[in-house]
């Protein structure tokens, strides 16, 4: 046998052995569609096109400037739009799923269209920019039957697991309260709110933008500077605050873990919100009527936490009320709110307490007091070892592809967490305690209310 011949007989063995190293997901990549290309929209197509080894067949951006960095830098043979419905119409049945990273006043309509063409769905968190969205769109993806996905990680981690591990054995007690806060919007990668009465002047719109397509279904209104591009967040007409941004990460590991229904009301108090500006200091408190241990629940958010100087001294004007309280067993540990982190949550029992001191509780959080952890270790880590933590942009590919039978955070998952969310932010904006009718999306006794559960919406974007 020559050679050649001798190689070409070995050359399909070699290919097939090196085609097993490849990762499922690589094979057969998925032809995604990148809709906001900006901060979080950047993250997004660096995951799923450089880690993941996704194709992208489009990007779109209403703003040319701002999204062709990463347009450039993670898909520069991509087709590229501006508007969304033409990219949808144009590429029909050439799109294998889409990624929506635009702000919140957009992912209704967008998410709509996807589902319109059949297109599966990823969308950042808050799933919606209202509760009524967020109801239709739940249900038109149940009934589209494809793979959608919010982006709330802490859903493909196994933070909820180890919570929900360690309570049901009794490493805390009895489950009594739960209290969750952020920095923002304080601190944080967004600006701090203006505290704005009125609109001011508006700005010229730059060039490059088109702001019609930003607003989307939002009534039209003024440009300014302070709005476009990351602090949209801040104003209650495009965005849903620190409770929409990081509520939907940190509130997600008790609603699930304890299987929370619906909250039946919600009491609130805020410093420094406006019609228009969402709070810099915040407390909500949701009340839950029963829980998976047949018991009612409360659970209380805090924005705008801050920690002390070393002297122990807050900014002028910092409301300390507004801070949650320390649990014993995190004080005896010597530590005082100069050692809280900037996002996290105190779980509190009869005979302990499960901190999480991250926004996203991807892993073990801390058991208190820590020689409750170093008693009951063997028994925990048995009950959570099975349990692994998923990227979650994978876990959407798999779902695309079949792989799994539904996404982590499937609509139907992200929806009524959403809902939950959105319901403190309608509650904010009245600034009065409600009584919620989730069955019948009313708050008793305040018809203002429908004006934040389904704001008006421009017609002809989905």
């Amino acid at each position: 046998m020559s050679l050649t011949a001798t190689a070409t007989a070995f050359a399909p063995n070699i290919i097939a052995k090196s085609s097993k190293n490849i990762p499922e997901h690589e094979r057969n990549p998925l032809r995604l569609a990148f809709i906001g290309t900006g901060l979080m929209g950047g993250q997004n197509m660096n995951v799923l096109l450089n880690m993941l080894k996704q194709q992208c067949v489009a990007v779109c951006d209403v703003d040319t400037q701002y999204g062709k960095k990463n347009q450039l830098k993670y898909a520069p043979n991509a087709q590229v739009f501006i508007d969304y419905r033409e990219m949808f119409e144009k590429l029909d049945g050439k799109i294998d799923g889409v990624v929506i990273s635009t702000p919140d006043n957009s992912h209704f309509s967008i998410a709509m269209t996807a589902l319109k063409y059949k297109v599966p769905a990823y969308v950042e968190k808050p799933l919606c920019y209202s509760i009524g969205q967020t109801r239709i769109l739940t249900e038109a993806a149940t009934k589209a039957g494809i793979a959608t996905q919010m982006g709330n990680f802490v859903h493909s981690a196994n933070g909820i697991d180890y919570v929900r591990e360690w309570v049901d054995a009794g490493a805390i007690g009895e489950v009594k309260e739960v209290f969750a806060w952020t920095c923002r919007p304080i601190k944080g990668c967004n600006q701090t709110p203006k505290g704005w009465d009125f609109w001011p002047k508006p700005d010229p719109i730059p060039p490059t933008l088109d702001w019609d397509k930003w607003l989307n279904i939002t009534e039209y209104s003024d440009y300014y500077d302070e709005i476009v591009p990351l602090n949209w967040r801040r104003f209650f007409k495009f965005g849903s605050g620190s409770l929409g941004d990081i509520g939907c990460h940190i509130l997600d590991v008790p609603i699930t873990a304890f299987d929370l229904p619906a909250p039946t009301s919600v009491k609130v108090r805020q410093r420094g919100g406006t019609s228009i500006c969402v709070p810099l200091q915040d407390e909500v408190q949701y009340y839950f009527p029963t829980s998976k241990f047949n018991k009612p629940l409360k659970i209380t958010w805090y924005s705008g936490v801050m920690q002390p100087d070393e002297y122990g001294n807050f900014p002028a004007g910092y409301d300390k009320s507004f801070l949650p309280p320390l649990p014993k067993e995190f004080t005896d540990t010597k530590r005082t709110y100069r050692h809280l982190s900037n996002d996290g949550m105190f779980i509190v029992g009869t005979e302990g307490v499960i901190y999480s001191p991250v926004m996203h509780l991807r892993g073990r959080p801390v058991l208190l007091p820590k020689k409750r952890e170093i008693e009951l270790k063997t028994i925990l880590d048995e009950r959570t070892k099975k349990y692994k933590t998923t990227d979650h942009r994978l876990n959407f590919v798999e779902g695309i592809k079949g792989n799994v039978k539904k996404c982590n955070s499937d609509f139907s998952v992200a929806g009524p967490l959403t809902e939950t969310v959105q319901l403190g932010n309608v509650a904010l904006q009245l600034n009065k305690d409600i009584v919620w009718d989730c069955k019948n999306m009313k708050c008793k006794g305040e018809p203002k209310a429908d004006l934040y559960i389904n704001p008006p919406m421009r017609k002809g974007w989905y």
